[in-house]
């Protein structure tokens, strides 16, 4: 229960990505490729990927979903591709000077 409040709660920034990622590629910070490498949910990349491996997470674990019928190791995965992903997204920030 207490990863689905963590993953439910709107003050965790991860929560948010999809805004907070929105914000960074209107920045003028970024160059042109590492925009489009980045991308959204509507234009593939890294940021698509965050978006989709922790809404793939909520899914696991979502309320509509017994303790005993969640797929742990599905979780785990998900968890881990989030962060890759994410880490991704920061590679490239970092590497236009953030």
């Amino acid at each position: 229960d207490g990863l689905r409040q963590y993953l439910n709660d709107e003050a965790v920034n991860i929560n948010n990505y999809e805004e907070n990622a929105g914000v960074l590629l209107a920045s003028k910070s970024l160059d042109a490729e590492s925009k489009i490498a980045i991308g959204t949910i509507r234009r593939y990349g890294a940021g698509a990927d965050v978006i989709i491996s922790f809404g793939g997470v909520k899914g696991e674990i979502s309320e509509d979903i017994d303790l005993d019928d969640i797929n742990f190791s599905a979780v785990g995965k998900g968890i881990k591709r989030t962060m890759n992903s994410l880490d991704e997204v920061i590679a490239i920030c970092r590497s236009n000077g953030f």
